[in-house]
């Protein structure tokens, strides 16, 4: 009864988290994006407008070309000023003003999470255009545009602040409005982010997850143990380097130099986990060289029947000697890089432009850190579970469960509330889960989420305790070892999902 009571607990609890998700409300979308515009979009206007106001729902920077006009006689014209107070509503000022038909206005901007908008609209204006040609108006070739879908509108300033002649120019014919109001998709250094992302994140998950299963259930033999740490430093290098890849995309994705995504948010985020995966790195390399392990005794997780198995088994060099994982203070650039990596996602994502920033950041850590715990001490102990088959250790696998269900069932408790918390912080409504890329990915994730969950209830609750009474059966052993590696897997799809969340918007 006491099992049963426990499983239904586990499933209430998903079951709540579930319905929180689902159901739950927020002030704020995932990424900036355009909200408004005057004169709007495919409105008409009866006099010359010199002011053009854009409106975005979250604090948004000029890059690029930032703003730019196509006037009536297609001629692309830079605004001669552009003023913003809060950094989301910007005054886009064009001299001489816009006029004679219909107009097209271009804008390329980043989010604070270096996520990159870019958008187009048009209006008509009835009064007639002005026979006086600015030194902002430029001619624009068509079909020898330098990417953005228009060429000679690099401001060197201020972006969007035109500050170039004409004169070198004035032999190239005009665009069309339709090709000037066609939005290229492709970015730039995108996909590199994004498998950056993956990589750096799976690095965080299985790097910090390896580390706590490590020192909380982790018994083994010493050459086993130290082949754990190896792997564990391997892991972290995958972090370093994913973390490098990610920033070089946020570099080309923004068009920026190397030294100035240092300023976004992203980029600082992205280096920030770098310098936490070399930490982490030179700690376990200097955990190895003082070969910090101490004896662990007897098995003390399993029931007399087992451990009086194992006694029986046939000595080997891992039943000689059980050792568990001790690091000292000589490993302080452990600690000091997983605190690092955490704080990392402080500046990335969600966390820097939607909701009480200190609170989304505590809930960011939280989630982080549990999940990793989760993600990370599931691989691991499947990793193990196979090493050891191989050994023909298989009984003493059983031990490793019961250890880290423990752990396991605090981190998915804690995975869930921050989840859930956070999502009250993200979403609009109830519509944004199944009408955006953002919620949609989400709803993907959270069934992944149940998978796994369900698979390591069946494990903790029916394999676990058939194999405590019947220690010796080879097809438990097998079937738990099968059943462990498919939560892992399943878990490995959620961390590469939850790393496409980053860049994906609710809008």
């Amino acid at each position: 009864m006491q099992g049963a009571s426990r499983a239904a607990v586990v499933a209430w609890t998903v079951a709540l988290a579930i319905a929180l998700t689902l159901f739950g409300a927020a002030p704020a979308s995932a990424h900036t994006g355009f909200e408004s515009s005057t004169p709007a979009d495919l409105s008409t206007v009866v006099a010359p407008v010199e002011l053009v106001t854009i409106s975005f729902t979250g604090p948004a920077t000029p890059v690029g070309v930032g703003f730019v006009a196509l006037n009536a006689s297609g001629v692309v014209q830079e605004p001669v000023s552009v003023s913003t107070l809060d950094d989301q509503v910007f005054t886009i000022r064009f001299d001489p003003p816009l006029a004679g038909g219909d107009v097209g206005i271009r804008w390329n901007v980043q989010a604070v999470d270096s996520h990159p908008i870019e958008g187009a609209f048009s209006f008509a204006v009835k009064a007639p255009i002005s026979t006086t040609v600015p030194a902002t108006v430029l001619m624009v070739p068509i079909g020898e545009s330098d990417g953005t879908g228009y060429a000679g509108t690099d401001a060197k300033d201020v972006p969007g602040a035109g500050n170039m002649s004409a004169g070198s120019n004035s032999k190239v014919s005009a665009q069309t409005l339709e090709d000037f109001l066609a939005i290229d998709e492709s970015r730039p250094g995108e996909t590199m982010a994004l498998w950056g992302r993956i990589l750096g994140l799976l690095g965080v998950a299985l790097s910090l997850g390896a580390l706590a299963f490590g020192i909380s259930a982790l018994r083994g033999g010493r050459a086993e143990v130290r082949t754990f740490l190896a792997a564990v430093t391997a892991v972290s290098g995958v972090l370093v380097v994913g973390a490098i890849v990610e920033h070089v995309g946020i570099v080309r994705l923004g068009d920026e130099s190397i030294g100035s995504a240092w300023s976004t948010s992203a980029g600082f985020a992205a280096m920030l986990r770098a310098f936490g995966g070399l930490t982490l790195v030179a700690g376990l390399l200097i955990t190895m060289r003082r070969d910090e392990v101490t004896s662990s005794g007897a098995p003390s997780a399993l029931s007399a029947a087992v451990v009086d198995h194992l006694t029986s088994l046939t000595p080997s060099a891992e039943s000689v000697e059980r050792v568990r994982w001790t690091p000292t203070r000589s490993a302080w650039p452990i600690g000091v890089g997983a605190v690092v990596v955490l704080m990392s996602f402080w500046f990335d994502g969600h966390t820097v432009s939607k909701g009480f920033r200190p609170m989304h950041a505590l809930l960011d850590t939280v989630h982080v850190a549990a999940g990793s715990v989760w993600v990370g001490g599931v691989v691991s102990l499947s990793a193990i579970a196979w090493l050891r088959h191989r050994r023909g250790n298989d009984a003493n696998v059983a031990e490793l469960v019961i250890r880290f269900s423990r752990v396991a069932a605090m981190a998915l408790g804690a995975v869930a509330l921050a989840g859930v918390l956070m999502a009250f912080i993200v979403l609009d409504s109830f519509s944004d889960l199944t009408g955006t890329e953002w919620g949609k990915t989400l709803l993907l994730k959270t069934a992944a989420v149940v998978v796994a969950a369900s698979v390591g209830a069946y494990n903790h609750f029916r394999l676990v305790p058939a194999l405590d009474v019947q220690p010796q059966s080879d097809l438990l052993a097998a079937r738990l070892r099968s059943i462990v590696t498919a939560e892992a897997i399943v878990l490995v799809f959620v961390v590469i999902v939850t790393a496409s969340l980053v860049a994906a918007a609710t809008i």
